[in-house]
C-alpha cells in the first residue's frame, strides 16, 4: 500500500441520490476546485479470528483503510491539496453516481486495539464495538471526512494542507449490507487568505541553549556558517528577558515564532536536557512544563489515552515546531485558554494543528562535557562525505512483536523494517538483517546483544530497530515465544550495553520503534525506586534514557536518534491484504521518515522529520483519535535538525 499525494485536487463521496456537503462556519464567497473520482467494485476475502469468520473488503484505487479500534475496517482513499497558508476551506461537496448495494454473508472485521510497544502480554485484541455492530445505520456516518493543517510542504513552502479521506463503501452492521459507489463529482470551495503571509530572511538555523553552553556552541555556529548555513545562537536567558508567555516553554515558542516570521528560520536546535543524572523526580514542575530541573525547558502534554497503561503526561518537542494552524493563527496548544496544554482527556480536548512549520531537534545534554562531545561529533560527521563502504548499509533489527495468532501471525518487527527498506532504501543501501527468524538459519544474524554490537561496530548509515522498549532497553521476541523471562528473549540492546558499540566515527542515524526509549526525564534514584511506576524502568536505575545513551556514546553510538518519549503503539493484522504494522501508528511514522529521506533533495535530518510528521497527519489526522495524536507528539528528534545526513562532500565545502 502506498500513500497517494496529489496537489490541488480533492476527493469525496456521497449518499444515494443526494448531494452531501460538509462545511466550516458560514458560507463565504469562495473559489472552487472540481474533480471526478472512480472506484472498482468491492472484492471480499474471509479471515478467521478467535473462531469467528469475518470479511475484509478490497476496492481498487482505495488502497488505505479506515482503521479505528472496534469499528469495521473499510477501504479509504486519501487525497491531499495544498493551498497558500491561511486559506479557508468553506465546504466539500460531492454528487454521487452509480451507488449500489451488496449483502454480505459475514460481518466485516473490526479493527483490533492498538498494542503498546512495551506490553508484558502483547496479544492482539479484536473487540467489536457493540453500539456500532448492533446498529442498522451506515458506518461511517458520512462518505467523506477531511482535516486541515498549516505546515511545510516538500518545497519548504508554508502551506495549508487539506486532507480528504474518502470511504467508497459504507456498512450497515445489523443488516450486513454495504453501499458502495463507482464514481462521483466533487467540489471543494475555499477562500483565499485576505492577506498573503510573508516571511523575512536571515538565519536558517537558530540554536537555543543556556548561556553556560555558549562557549562550546560557538564552534558549532562557526562550522555551520562555513557549510553555508546562516546560523545564530540565542540563550534562554535572553529569551526570558525579551519574550513573554504563560510559562517558560511558551516564552521559547514565541521567540521561535519571531525567528520564523523575521528570518524564515528552517531549523531550530534545542541544546539542553535535565541538569543532572541523580536526584530529579521526573523533572516536572507542573502538569505542563519541566523548567526548574532542565537546562532547556520541555513541554509536557496532557493527553490520557486511558486503559490499564497510560502515560501521566509525556514530553513533546513538536510543540516548538508547530507555530501556525491552517488559518495562519498562532498554534498555542491551549485552544480553550485554560492553561492546560495539549489536553485530551475526559470531556476536555485542545484543538491542535500538529503540522510542523520548521524542523526542531534537541541535544539533551546534561552538562558542558556532553555539549562538547556532541559538537565534536557533528563537526566531524559533517566535515567530509561518509565512505560508502560503511554508510550505504542499513541495519534492520526486529522479531515477533505481537501475539496475533491464529490470525495474520507475522513477525511484525521484521515485516515492518524489511518493507521500509524495500520501499525507500533498497536503491541506495544494502541491508543487514538481524531478525528473530534467522534463528533457524544463522545465529550470527539474530537480534542478540553480541550480534547487534558486532554489526553496528562495523559501521552503517542507518540503524532501524522495531519492537519493544523502555528507557533502559530495546528488545523483541523469538517467533511465537511471547515471554519476557530471563534468557527467553533475543536480548536486544540494553542502555548500559551501548558502551560496547565501537563504531568510532561511522555513525548511523538511528530510528527506534518501542515505548519510552527517548523518555528524557529519567534520573538514577527516581528510576531505582520501584514504587515510581511512572519511570517505566521497573526498578532498573538509569541516569539517562536509552536514546540519550545512543547519541552520547563516545567513540561510537549514533549521530542522531528518533524515538518515543512515551508509550508507543502498533497495529496488528492486515489492511487491504497487506500487513497493518507499517500502515499506521509507530510503524507508519517510521516508514514515512525513511520515505521522506529518500524523496528529499537536501538529505537533511530535520527535513526528513518534517516530512514524516506531515505525511502521517494527512493520512491519520491527529484530532480524530488519541493514538494518532500521541504518535506524532511523542516522536522526538535527538540530534541536529540541520544535520546533512552522510556529511558534506569536498566540492560542497568549497562551494559554500
Amino acid at each position: 500500500m502506498k500513500m497517494k499525494i496529489a496537489a490541488y485536487f480533492v476527493v469525496v463521496l456521497f449518499l444515494i441520490g443526494s448531494i452531501t456537503a460538509v462545511g466550516i462556519g458560514k458560507q463565504l464567497t469562495a473559489n472552487e476546485k472540481t474533480i471526478a473520482v472512480q472506484f472498482s467494485a468491492p472484492k471480499t476475502t474471509l479471515s478467521a479470528i478467535e473462531s469467528n469468520t469475518y470479511i475484509q473488503l478490497n476496492i481498487g484505487n482505495a488502497d488505505q483503510a479506515l482503521y479505528t479500534a472496534g469499528e469495521p475496517i473499510l477501504p479509504m482513499y486519501t487525497t491531499v491539496l495544498e493551498f497558500p497558508l491561511g486559506t479557508i476551506i468553506t465546504s466539500v461537496e460531492c454528487i454521487p453516481q452509480e451507488i449500489q448495494t451488496m449483502t454480505l454473508p459475514y460481518k466485516i472485521m473490526p479493527a483490533p486495539e492498538p498494542i503498546a510497544l512495551n506490553s508484558e502480554n502483547p496479544v492482539a485484541v479484536y473487540s467489536a464495538d457493540q453500539a456500532t455492530y448492533n446498529s442498522a445505520q451506515y458506518f461511517p456516518d458520512n462518505w467523506v471526512d477531511y482535516s486541515t493543517g498549516g505546515g511545510l510542504n516538500s518545497n519548504n513552502q508554508h502551506t495549508t494542507f487539506l486532507s480528504i479521506r474518502t470511504f467508497p463503501a459504507r456498512y450497515s452492521p445489523a443488516t450486513d449490507t454495504i453501499q458502495y459507489m463507482k464514481n462521483a463529482e466533487v467540489k471543494v470551495s475555499y477562500k483565499n487568505p485576505e492577506k498573503t503571509m510573508t516571511f523575512g530572511s536571515g538565519y536558517q538555523l537558530v540554536i537555543i541553549a543556556p548561556a553556560a553552553f555558549s562557549s562550546e556552541l560557538t564552534r558549532l555556529v562557526d562550522h555551520k556558517i562555513a557549510k553555508g548555513i546562516n546560523t545564530t545562537l540565542m540563550t534562554i536567558e535572553d529569551i526570558y528577558n525579551q519574550y513573554t508567555g504563560y510559562d517558560s516553554p511558551e516564552q521559547i515558542k514565541y521567540f521561535i515564532k519571531y525567528a520564523l516570521d523575521t528570518w524564515n528560520t528552517q531549523y531550530v536546535l534545542l541544546v539542553g536536557g535535565m541538569n543532572g543524572y541523580l536526584f530529579h523526580q521526573g523533572g516536572k514542575d507542573d502538569a505542563n512544563q519541566g523548567t526548574k530541573d532542565w537546562y532547556l525547558p520541555v513541554r509536557y502534554t496532557n493527553l490520557d489515552e486511558g486503559g490499564t497503561e497510560h502515560d501521566p503526561g509525556y514530553i513533546s518537542d513538536l510543540y516548538y515546531a508547530d507555530i501556525y494552524d491552517s488559518h495562519g493563527n498562532f498554534s498555542s496548544w491551549d485552544s480553550n485558554n485554560d492553561h492546560i496544554y495539549a489536553k485530551w482527556r475526559g470531556g476536555g480536548k485542545d484543538i491542535i494543528d500538529l503540522y510542523p512549520d520548521l524542523a526542531v531537534g534537541r541535544l539533551p545534554c546534561r552538562n558542558t562535557k556532553e555539549v562538547k562531545l556532541m559538537v565534536d561529533k557533528i563537526i566531524t560527521y559533517e566535515s567530509t562525505a561518509a565512505d560508502p563502504s560503511w554508510f550505504n548499509k542499513i541495519v534492520l533489527v526486529g522479531g515477533d512483536s505481537f501475539d496475533d495468532r491464529p490470525g495474520s501471525n507475522m513477525p511484525e518487527g521484521e515485516v515492518s523494517t524489511e518493507f521500509v527498506y524495500n520501499e525507500s532504501m533498497a536503491a541506495s543501501f544494502t541491508d543487514v538483517q538481524l531478525f528473530a527468524t534467522n534463528r533457524n538459519i544463522s545465529n550470527d544474524f539474530t537480534p542478540t546483544p553480541k550480534n547487534i554490537e558486532r554489526v553496528v561496530s562495523a559501521g552503517c548509515g542507518f540503524l532501524y530497530y522495531d519492537g519493544h522498549g523502555s528507557p533502559a532497553s530495546w528488545n523483541t521476541h523469538w517467533v511465537d515465544e511471547f515471554t519476557w523471562a530471563n534468557g527467553k528473549t533475543p536480548g536486544g540492546t540494553n542502555a548500559y550495553g551501548l558502551i560496547k558499540f565501537r563504531n568510532g566515527d561511522k555513525l548511523p542515524v538511528c530510528v527506534v520503534g518501542g515505548c519510552h526509549n527517548s523518555m528524557l526525564n529519567v534520573s538514577f534514584f527516581w528510576t531505582l525506586d520501584k514504587s515510581h511506576t511512572q519511570t517505566w524502568t521497573y526498578g532498573v536505575p538509569l541516569p539517562r534514557s536509552w536514546s540519550e545513551w545512543m547519541i552520547m556514546k563516545n567513540n561510537g553510538g549514533a549521530i542522531a536518534c528518533m524515538g518515543n518519549t512515551g508509550l508507543g503503539y502498533g497495529f496488528v493484522g492486515t489492511i487491504d491484504g497487506e500487513p497493518a504494522c507499517y500502515q499506521g501508528l509507530g510503524g507508519y511514522v517510521e516508514r514515512t521518515f525513511f520515505k521522506s529521506y529518500n524523496e528529499s533533495s537536501s538529505k537533511t535530518l530535520g527535513d526528513a522529520w518534517v516530512g514524516a510528521i506531515t505525511k502521517y497527519l494527512v493520512t491519520w489526522p491527529g484530532m480524530l483519535q488519541q493514538a494518532d495524536c500521541k504518535t506524532v507528539e511523542e516522536w522526538i528528534v535527538f540530534g541536529d535538525s540541520s544535520l546533512r545526513i552522510g556529511g558534506y562532500s569536498a566540492v560542497e565545502g568549497i562551494l559554500n
